[in-house]
């Protein structure tokens, strides 16, 4: 069986814009950032959504990670805040940790 990646969406609590693709940490519409609440979702289409070879070349399977310092959230690839410059080493917290502590992730009770 082929492994494939599938970018999970979600939808804005200020706009109401829907499925949302996760690349995006504000809203495409409105600006708002999405916060540590949001809840992902897999799209209906799974065939359709499947991550080309370009796309997946840009993304990493690792999650991103919260700066502790300004609090915006981070590309997994990126070494430091691309909002305040601070050292991802210093922050502890990455997107999945923080949903498994909320009890948040992809939209079910972990």
């Amino acid at each position: 069986m082929e492994e494939r990646r599938i970018e999970g969406l979600w939808d804005c609590v200020y706009c109401g814009t829907k499925a949302i693709k996760a690349r995006y940490d504000a809203c495409t519409s409105c600006g708002n950032p999405r916060g540590v609440e949001t809840m992902f979702y897999l799209p209906q289409d799974l065939d359709a959504a499947t991550l080309t070879a370009e796309e997946k070349a840009k993304t990493t399977d690792a999650p991103d990670w919260l700066c502790e310092y300004c609090g915006s959230y981070n590309r997994s690839d990126c070494s430091c805040c691309t909002k305040c410059g601070s050292d991802k080493a210093s922050s502890k917290h990455n997107y999945g940790r923080l949903h498994k502590l909320t009890g948040k992730l992809f939209g079910r009770n972990n």
